[in-house]
């Protein structure tokens, strides 16, 4: 049996608000040569019957038996996956139908780009968040990344949109790159510096690839402060392979600004 050429992987732990959705949003894509690999990192919800009601044999589930936090889910996933590309995606998220076949399209006109991300719109599908803050986080955010990011763009903040990723598995196997425990809840951040260290080359399709799901329950926004002080240590660990001395920070409201864009044109695929 030939081995998909696409591995799909989605961590999931407690994700059972949005799951569905993510879920269904990989198995209608336009590209359908792929396999998608969930990890159930021991959740106590209800998202192992959630993930069970998908009658789908490219579905590969699997359940650790207790919880090992992210970073290990991820680790798992690169593991288990047997395609040529990686595509990342969290159980929150929403992938663009095209999503799969335009960056396979991309990565096989650019074998020297190891990943490829795009831009994602930002979205709220969390009642809870209040009137005010889903009127705002809906109005159509989008946010772009450099198309070719280097260790100087990493300096600024993380290079490209971790759930929008698509990776050429074999380059990472080469390398010995995986997600750092360590660097939890940024463990995606140190991942793109590492690989850029390591001489590999990131590109971001500057498109609408992905739709991020702004809840207010996001791990960046519950861990804050762990995320303040990891995202200081890949600066740290950036400056030190750059041999820069100095102690600035590039400030976050300018990378925001910088990357951040307003385009009212309603969007069917959310």
């Amino acid at each position: 049996m030939m081995s998909p050429r696409i591995s799909v992987l989605m961590p999931v732990y407690n994700g059972e608000k949005f799951l569905a959705a993510s879920i269904e949003s990989i198995l209608k894509q336009t590209y359908q040569d792929f396999e998608l690999l969930i990890w159930n990192d021991a959740s106590t919800d209800n998202s192992e019957n959630i993930i069970q009601s998908f009658k789908d044999s490219r579905i590969k589930y699997h359940k650790a038996l207790q919880n090992a936090g992210i970073s290990e889910s991820r680790n798992q996933l690169m593991r288990l996956a047997k395609g040529e590309y990686w595509a990342i995606i969290d159980h929150d998220d929403i992938a663009h139908p095209q999503r799969l076949e335009k960056q396979v399209e991309f990565l096989d006109a650019h074998p020297e780009i190891s990943v490829v991300g795009s831009a994602i719109r930002l979205f709220c599908k969390n009642p809870r968040a209040g009137i005010f803050k889903n009127f705002i986080r809906n109005l159509g955010w989008i946010w772009k990344q450099p198309s070719h990011p280097t260790l100087s763009d990493a300096l600024k903040g993380c290079p490209l949109m971790h759930p929008s990723a698509m990776l050429r598995g074999k380059d990472f196997i080469h390398q010995k790159l995986f997600y750092k425990q360590e660097y939890t809840p940024a463990e995606d951040y140190k991942l793109w510096s590492d690989t850029l260290m390591s001489g590999l080359k990131l590109a971001n399709i500057q498109e609408v690839l992905l739709y991020y799901n702004l809840h207010g329950e996001n791990c960046s926004v519950r861990r804050k402060t762990q995320m303040r002080q990891a995202d200081r240590k890949v600066k740290n660990d950036i400056k030190k392979f750059l041999n820069i001395k100095s102690r600035f920070h590039y400030p976050y409201f300018l990378v925001i600004l910088q990357k951040l864009r307003l385009s009212l044109k309603k969007d069917k695929n959310i």
